[in-house]
């Protein structure tokens, strides 16, 4: 069965917010910045640690405060966002910073922190990885590639979060075509799609806005539905509650 997972946003603030977004979800997504937060069915946990970088020790330790805090966790997801050990953001975008890892160092990386991240967790938890959307600077180097996305996934058998619109924005950055690179992706593997609108820049340059989610976006959530083994959909919108609303109704008739 395929769940609506809503992450844990400022809306929640409000009670009366909270109720109703609750309402018309299955469970909850938890992140680094609501970690604090105690609402019931917290399913999901999307953490911003990238395992194919080196974690420290304080890291594991973070995750250690997850596992003990998030009792009814199903689900960890991380982000795969940079290619460089310490990016610093300008005008929006990660730019090169720290050491830079190489294709096969961040491959080597993933696979002794997801040995480490399994002996963890129980045995009910599923781990997966995010697509994160391509940028033209040098903290993006191969990240966005679908193979190296796929080597990821298969080779440490985890799972895999499609966010629509990190692809969308990557093959307009790359000036790709999108159901080519989309079927690239190990959407056999797929667990959770997350789902929201992008813009772009004068320039042309696509960015990640967590827009209200367009027709096509729902329209491929509901192509994935029929097609694999999905378990969560996720709306990325938290600008206005009315718009959110009706995107969950609209999951909910997908579903």
């Amino acid at each position: 069965m395929v769940k609506i997972a809503t992450p844990i946003s400022h809306l929640f603030r409000n009670k009366e917010y909270a109720k109703l977004i609750m309402k018309h979800s299955d469970c909850l997504e938890c992140r680094d910045d609501s970690f604090g937060s105690r609402l019931l069915k917290q399913e999901l946990f999307h953490c911003e640690l990238q395992p194919i970088h080196k974690l420290t020790e304080s890291n594991f330790e973070y995750l250690k405060d997850i596992k003990n805090n998030k009792l009814g966790l199903k689900l960890l997801t991380f982000h795969m966002a940079s290619s460089c050990g310490k990016p610093y953001i300008k005008n929006g975008v990660f730019k090169e910073g720290g050491r830079q890892y190489s294709e096969e160092e961040a491959l080597k990386n993933a696979g002794i922190n997801f040995r480490r991240i399994r002996s963890i967790f129980n045995q009910g938890v599923r781990f997966a990885v995010e697509n994160t959307n391509y940028y033209p600077t040098g903290a993006y180097k191969y990240i966005t590639d679908a193979t190296f996305i796929s080597r990821v996934v298969k080779e440490n058998k985890i799972d895999f979060v499609f966010d629509i619109a990190h692809a969308r924005i990557t093959v307009q950055n790359k000036g790709i075509n999108f159901e080519k690179y989309k079927n690239s992706l190990p959407l056999d593997n797929a667990i959770q799609i997350h789902l929201s609108s992008f813009k772009a820049r004068p320039d042309k340059l696509a960015f990640d806005a967590h827009d209200y989610p367009k027709p096509e976006e729902f329209a491929e959530a509901k192509r994935l539905i029929s097609d694999g083994n999905l378990n969560y959909l996720t709306v990325e919108y938290y600008k206005n509650l009315r718009c959110l609303i009706r995107s969950l109704k609209l999951l909910r008739g997908l579903i």
